[in-house]
């Protein structure tokens, strides 16, 4: 039972005995003050009876008619008339008649105990008899539950309005316990948030000591994070341009080459600038700065037209030459000019090195190498005949006429309306060869064929139809659960315009909140670029999915993951290391080091660890070395490990 609760049964315990002890008390007094002025009347009234008898004949026949005169005309409960010797010459009495409006058990606890009243008949000097008078109590026993009642009812108003005032006082006071508990709530699934500190003592003290533990918890993930950073930026990044090197690029073009959805756009942008003009001989901390200009340049535009592409990596390839790798790209035509003239715009100076640039689209027969050495050689024949803009292969310079535009918009707003949706999942496996939850890739039904995300998700994001389709897909996903009662659990990762759309948003709460037991079964994941790069509304989302019970997850992570703002704070349910990482994972002996940090570093906060892009069945005894807690590959080696 919560404190709440408690407290109200305590504060309605006290006005239940305020009032039966008001009303025991009011009673008690009332009765004894009664019973002594009653008793008063009633010596008073056997006074005067005895006056008057002691002036009458002492006939007994007279006399007991005048008694029974005397009993009539008033409010008496008995008359008794005794001779001298004790004989009774007249006895009248009636019993006492409560009102119906007199409750049984008030006048058998409250009812007056009343002495009669005595007095002395005189017969000239003599004493003739002794008459006893008792006044009827019953009008007074009404009119004493009355007044009981009266009291009773206004304790009652007063303890009512007295308990909606304190119970507005108890919500302010106990205001701060709702967060304390939520805390204590967020402690437990090791999301360790800070509090406002309350002013009560009481809380501000375990909020004060919960707090520090919030603090120390950031302050861990902070240095371990600048510690993991420092080591991955000696290993995978260049000093002179702050960014990726050749062979961190070469190992994410491997995993975007093995394992990425190959019907989507991914391409290729080279950017190269001159050595004639010497350049790379100016002296180290202007080439440093210059170069850091072009890759921030480099980035903003990126930035820019994030919502042309679902991902992006940078690197630097060679002293002179820069690279940039989109996935599911829209308009790539359009991003290569604005980087062209961008870099353009920061060699613009005289004797500054002239810019060039190839962009190639990502074939299916592609090798790291292939792909690599078509773009030098469209960007060599671009050097040679000095073109001033850049050199964009055919596969991706088409022209999309609105015809094409407007076919894509009935399709997909087709596939929106009618459902025609389903999915791809893929087992994610523990280390003991295990299902953990499936991973979960949309397919739309196009021609009467499913394609992957890939195929249409650059034309969902330019029309604007990426969230409704996503909301879709998931809502197929609920259904696919309640229908074939399945207990796995479903991933399905999230675009950066899903996470921003709030209307879609509320539809999908609507549907978890509807079907609580499919939510529980469902696991959302955002990519690790779009949670840094949006990091309030990831935490909004985060939080409310927790709330409905629903696991949380990042995607390609480890490039920025030390951005992400108070991490500790989310309840992340799991992470999946990008497949950069896993390319040549059994002779990378730097991404060993990086990844047994990280990973300790994530257990400590309850995260569990998966291996994106695993290529190879043979690599359980290193995984579990390094920490990861399952892996992620595709249906070849999944089929491998599970029919082993």
């Amino acid at each position: 039972m919560s404190i709440i609760k408690e407290l109200w049964l305590a504060i309605v315990a006290i006005f239940f005995i305020t009032i039966v002890a008001s009303v025991s008390i009011y009673g008690a007094t009332t009765k004894q003050y009664v019973e002594e002025q009653l008793y008063a009347k009633n010596i008073d009234n056997a006074t005067m009876l005895a006056l008057t008898l002691s002036r009458l004949d002492k006939d007994p026949t007279s006399l007991d008619l005048f008694v029974m005169s005397q009993f009539d005309l008033g409010h008496y409960a008995r008359i008794t008339l005794k001779d001298a010797n004790g004989d009774t010459i007249s006895d009248y009495r009636q019993p006492i008649q409560n009102t119906t409006d007199t409750p049984r058990w008030f006048a058998t606890f409250f009812s007056p105990n009343v002495s009669p009243g005595v007095a002395q008949i005189s017969e000239g000097w003599g004493q003739y008899g002794t008459v006893f008078v008792e006044s009827d109590i019953s009008f007074t026993l009404a009119s004493m539950w009355r007044a009981t009642y009266r009291l009773a009812i206004g304790i009652l108003l007063i303890a009512l309005l007295a308990g909606s005032t304190g119970g507005w006082l108890l919500r302010m006071i106990l205001r701060p316990l709702d967060n304390v508990v939520y805390q204590a709530e967020a402690f437990q699934d090791l999301r360790f948030i800070k509090l406002k500190v309350p002013r009560t003592l009481e809380l501000k003290r375990v909020v004060n000591a919960m707090n520090f533990l919030a603090e120390k918890s950031k302050k861990v993930m902070e240095e371990e994070n600048n510690r993991l950073d420092l080591m991955r930026y000696k290993t995978q990044f260049d000093d002179e341009s702050g960014l990726a090197n050749r062979d961190y690029f070469i190992s994410t073009l491997k995993g975007q080459l093995a394992f990425r959805d190959i019907q989507g756009t991914n391409c290729i942008f080279l950017i190269r600038f001159t050595e004639e003009q010497g350049f790379l001989r100016i002296p180290a901390t202007e080439r440093k700065r210059r170069l850091r200009q072009l890759a921030s340049a480099i980035d903003k535009t990126l930035q820019v037209n994030h919502h042309s592409f679902s991902d992006s990596r940078v690197a630097r390839l060679q002293k002179n030459e820069f690279v940039v790798l989109l996935t599911e790209t829209h308009d790539a035509s359009i991003i290569a000019y604005a980087l062209y003239n961008v870099c353009t715009e920061i060699f613009c100076n005289q004797n500054d090195p002239e810019i060039f640039q190839s962009v190639v689209k990502l074939r299916a027969d592609d090798t790291f190498s292939s792909v690599l050495m078509r773009a030098d050689t469209m960007l060599n024949e671009a050097q040679s005949t000095e073109l001033a803009f850049p050199y964009i292969d055919s596969a991706v310079m088409r022209n999309e006429s609105s015809e094409e535009e407007k076919a894509w918009v009935e399709v997909l707003t087709s596939a929106i309306t009618h459902s025609k949706v389903e999915t791809f999942n893929y087992p994610v496996l523990n280390m003991d060869r295990k299902v953990i939850h499936f991973q979960s890739w949309a397919g739309v039904n196009i021609d009467g064929e499913l394609r992957q995300s890939g195929y249409y998700t650059h034309w969902a994001r330019y029309l604007g139809l990426l969230p409704q389709l996503e909301l879709t897909t998931i809502t197929f996903l609920i259904k696919y659960i309640n229908s074939t009662n399945s207990q796995s659990k479903y991933a399905f990762l999230c675009s950066e315009q899903f996470l921003l759309d709030n209307e879609i948003l509320a539809q999908l709460y609507y549907q978890l909140n509807a079907n609580p037991n499919a939510a529980k079964q469902l696991c959302f994941e955002v990519r690790e670029s779009t949670a840094t790069r949006f990091p309030d509304a990831f935490k909004l989302f985060c939080n409310t999915l927790k709330v409905k019970e629903c696991g949380v997850g990042l995607k390609r992570v480890g490039e920025s993951f030390s951005q992400l703002i108070n991490v500790q704070e989310l309840g992340l349910d799991y992470v999946k290391i990008d497949s950069g990482f896993m390319a040549d994972i059994e002779n990378n002996l730097a991404n060993h080091a990086f990844l047994r940090g990280f990973c300790s570093l994530a257990h400590t906060f309850g995260i569990k660890v998966y291996a994106d892009g695993v290529k190879r069945s043979d690599q359980q005894q290193l995984f579990t070395e390094l920490g990861i807690d399952g892996i992620v590959s595709h249906i070849e080696v999944i089929e491998h490990l599970l029919d082993d």
